[in-house]
């Protein structure tokens, strides 16, 4: 008996609703701060994913 996956109603809400919210979200992407201006306010930046296949590979 193959058992079926259940999949929970996802409404739309995390990605750009439309092109002027795209839009939107590509200006505040111009304006993240890198690594130095954060280490000038000491921060880090929020630390980079890998993946398995990355992770495997550096071992």
């Amino acid at each position: 008996m193959m058992m079926e996956k259940k999949v929970p109603n996802i409404e739309n809400g995390t990605m750009a609703r439309d092109m002027k919210e795209l839009k939107d979200l590509g200006k505040q992407m111009e304006h993240l701060r890198d690594g130095l201006e954060l280490a000038e306010d000491e921060r880090i930046a929020d630390p980079i994913q890998l993946d398995d296949a990355e992770l495997k590979k550096d071992k």
